[in-house]
């Protein structure tokens, strides 16, 4: 009975229209204040003289009650930038469901004739706008980058953009948004497993979930000082921050995120666990043990770490020519 109401559970929630979420909200806190931080301070003013312009900032930009001081309260707000998108998921004139993502394949196992694997997303198109809806990760990041050094582009326009760049940049270090698993009798149809969005796990509704909260779930001022110090300090992760003159393309960060997902999201037992449970069995939870949840937690930071200082380089050059 037991092992029924679990299959039964599990089929129910395959039925559920399945959102593809980012870094939650401890996440892209603490990858937008570490590349904040990397600013200078004539920066960080330019930074926040456009983010004040953003049409949502009394309503979206209020820092919590609790908080000790201002300059805690303007850090919330940096914080908050990088995040803000997934806020703006409740608000139709804002939300942008597809640009989290890029869609196309991480990894391919069996015949692809037998799958609706969709092809990766082309340039951007000349007539996008940031009311454009049927873009994904890459593309947006263009888009942005493009708004923000249109002089045309009125300053809402241009904080709407800041905040999305922030958001987009750590998206496409998360390993779970460079593409979807297709498998075989399992994942066949054209989206894949949403990003791990279909792979249920007993220690979080799904891996996709899981990967999402392994930089914080919600924010925690002490916990994101404490996440900060620790992932910025550590001398073994910035020493895999390269600066190579490919580094700061997109596809560069998608590529990597893809080979860090066959490393370390589906590994080896999970692919096997998944042949295993395929057909009626296939929503059955993994339980994923603590080698796997330890290592998933370190690719995290690295990723996080190396998402800043990209982060950092893009609003850099992209400051100046926004405030003209």
């Amino acid at each position: 009975m037991k092992k029924l109401l679990c299959n039964l559970l599990a089929f129910l929630i395959v039925l559920q229209p399945m959102t593809v979420h980012a870094w939650s909200e401890g996440g892209h806190f603490i990858i937008s204040l570490m590349a904040f931080d990397l600013l200078s301070a004539e920066e960080q003013t330019k930074f926040l003289e456009i983010l004040a312009q953003h049409p949502r900032y009394l309503d979206d930009f209020v820092p919590p009650k609790g908080l000790p001081n201002q300059e805690e309260e303007q850090r919330w707000k940096v914080g908050r930038v990088g995040y803000w998108p997934d806020v703006a998921r409740s608000q139709p004139k804002y939300d942008r469901p597809t640009w989290h993502y890029e869609l196309g394949a991480t990894l391919v196992i069996g015949n692809e004739s037998k799958m609706k694997v969709p092809a990766r997303p082309g340039l951007l198109p000349g007539e996008a706008t940031l009311e454009t809806q049927d873009l994904h990760l890459s593309q947006a990041v263009e888009l942005c980058r493009n708004a923000l050094q249109d002089k045309a582009t009125s300053p809402a326009d241009r904080a709407i953009a800041l905040c999305w760049i922030g958001h987009l940049v750590a998206d496409a270090h998360q390993p779970c948004h460079a593409g979807s698993l297709y498998m075989e009798d399992v994942f066949t149809e054209e989206d894949g497993d949403r990003g791990a969005n279909r792979i249920f796990t007993k220690q979080n509704r799904n891996m996709h979930a899981l990967w999402d909260g392994l930089l914080g779930r919600d924010f925690d001022l002490a916990d994101t000082r404490r996440r900060i110090q620790e992932i910025s300090q550590d001398q073994e992760l910035l020493s895999k921050v390269t600066h190579g003159s490919n580094w700061m393309d997109p596809q560069v960060w998608l590529a990597e995120s893809r080979i860090a997902a066959t490393q370390s999201v589906y590994t080896q037992i999970v692919l096997d666990d998944l042949k295993q449970s395929m057909g009626s069995e296939r929503g059955n939870p993994i339980d994923l043990d603590k080698d796997y949840l330890k290592q998933a937690g370190r690719v995290a930071q690295q990723r996080a770490l190396q998402a800043s200082h990209r982060l950092a380089e893009q609003w850099r050059s992209l400051l100046p020519t926004a405030l003209r």
